[in-house]
């Protein structure tokens, strides 16, 4: 039924299609954009789950048209609540500095993370085969994201350094690191107790090193199709509109410089 699907997005589309409990007696050839949206607004406050839940309502009429159960496709008239977009946070300069100056494997692991944008998983999944000095080759979720060539910025080599020799002949980079190595377990223990100690807000998640990593590249001029490579989006539209965080500073200067002025005096 569910085809190669992971346990996850099974158990994600079963949830999905429980939240349509008020349709499941009604035959499929009855239903209308109305029905849909019904019930996509009585969950407008959970913006991410309604995406899932209006992909499914989509999914499940494109079968049925398929088997000639329909003729339209109607779901895909149904509309999302607007979504405000919230600016992303990143860890300041400050913020970095105190957990490059601490001597823990743990924070080792967020410098490595800082150091690449890379997500927590495809880390903890990295092996030991694919780290290559200045570069890993890893990656997962899209193909754009898969096995791509990352490379190590030059203070985080080190880290990577580290643990390479480590875990020598063990399959994973990080099979020696002794805290938790499941990504959850990390954040929850591990991650979450460094920045207590280090007095870092723990809404900072291990993802906001991807939200740092890609902000700091605009700063630093990276050029855009690197970044989207380096980040393993196949839209650059994703890289910009999610995983940058450009101050005031870098977009006065972006300006300046466009207009041929290459020093900002302020």
């Amino acid at each position: 039924m569910f085809g190669e699907l992971t346990p996850a997005a099974q158990k994600s589309h079963e949830n999905s299609y429980n939240v349509f409990a008020a349709l499941h007696d009604k035959k499929f050839r009855s239903l209308r954009t109305s029905d849909f949206q019904a019930v996509i607004d009585e969950n407008r406050s959970k913006p991410a789950a309604v995406k899932k839940y209006r992909q499914l309502a989509n999914h499940l009429s494109v079968w049925a048209m398929r088997e000639e159960i329909v003729s339209t496709n109607f779901a895909q008239f149904v509309r999302l609540p607007s979504e405000e977009k919230k600016e992303k946070i990143i860890f300041t300069d400050d913020e970095i500095a105190r957990i490059e100056s601490d001597d823990s494997e743990t924070a080792r692991i967020v410098c490595m993370l800082l150091s690449t944008g890379m997500r927590i998983g495809e880390l903890f999944s990295l092996r030991l085969a694919d780290y290559h000095g200045e570069y890993v080759i890893g990656g997962s979720k899209t193909e754009a994201g898969k096995n791509r060539v990352i490379p190590i910025r030059p203070e985080g080599q080190r880290h990577f350094a580290y643990f390479a020799y480590q875990s020598a002949g063990m399959p994973r980079l990080l099979d020696s690191y002794i805290g938790n190595k499941d990504p959850h377990n990390f954040r929850a223990r591990d991650y979450n107790e460094l920045l207590k100690r280090l007095g870092i807000d723990q809404a900072k998640t291990p993802h906001t090193t991807r939200h740092t990593y890609a902000s700091r590249a605009v700063k630093e001029g990276m050029p855009p199709e690197m970044l989207q490579k380096i980040l393993g989006h196949a839209d650059f539209s994703t890289t910009a509109n999610i995983y940058t965080h450009i101050d005031a500073e870098t977009l006065v200067t972006a300006v300046y410089k466009s207009c041929g002025y290459y020093e900002v005096t302020t």
